[in-house]
């Protein structure tokens, strides 16, 4: 019975080997749910450029980076060497950039139209002012107030006429849908002081809607 009792537990004693061993087997084969090929990285969108020329002068404007965290590089030229180079970061996309006589003085004026990214699309003017050796930064459009910021939610456009910069943009009326301004265009006209880099409003008109 003694010997009987030994072979049933070495039986059982190699039957628990093979199970450990089937185990370590399986346990050692790849998951194939666990092996994924990483997601693509979403293209990088093109950048900005444009040049422009004033007499002598040649203007680089051009934007790299990843959007949201946009380099601006505004470079003067003469004759092919750089002269200065004005490097800002955008929040949102160039849009257009003009050179512009909003004064008497001397110099070039190179106002850059930024629009912001979302559904908003808050734009601002990036100004710079260069006089033959270096890039002196223009102030920031005032802010809209009173009057002129009733109904405002973005979508501002910018051009140059004349000596003045125009802002136009909808107005929203309180219960208009993002979609859908009702209230009409208004314009904001702005003027250089002589020997000034701080803009100044001339003028608020709002525009009536155009009857559909």
């Amino acid at each position: 019975m003694r010997f009987s009792f030994s072979l049933l537990s070495l039986a059982a004693l190699a039957a628990i080997s093979a199970c450990d061993s089937t185990r370590e087997t399986t346990s050692g084969q790849p998951n194939p749910t666990a092996s994924r090929t990483p997601a693509a990285a979403a293209p990088e969108r093109p950048g900005f450029r444009k040049t422009l020329t004033s007499g002598s002068y040649t203007y680089t404007i051009s934007t790299s980076g990843p959007v949201g965290q946009r380099q601006l590089a505004v470079r003067a030229e003469q004759a092919g060497q750089e002269l200065t180079t004005a490097q800002d970061t955008i929040a949102g996309e160039v849009q257009d950039a003009q050179l512009a006589r909003l004064t008497t003085g001397p110099g070039d004026e190179l106002l850059v139209f930024v629009e912001g990214i979302g559904s908003g699309s808050y734009g601002e003017v990036r100004g710079y002012w260069f006089g033959g050796q270096d890039w002196e930064r223009m102030e920031p459009l005032p802010k809209l107030a009173g009057p002129a910021a009733r109904g405002y939610q973005g979508q501002d456009k910018f051009r140059v006429q004349g000596r003045e910069l125009v802002r136009t943009f909808p107005i929203y009326l309180p219960t208009d849908a993002n979609c859908c301004p009702s209230g009409g265009t208004r314009i904001i006209r702005y003027v250089l002081p002589e020997s000034s880099l701080a803009f100044r409003q001339a003028s608020v008109v709002n525009e009536a809607p155009v009857a559909q």
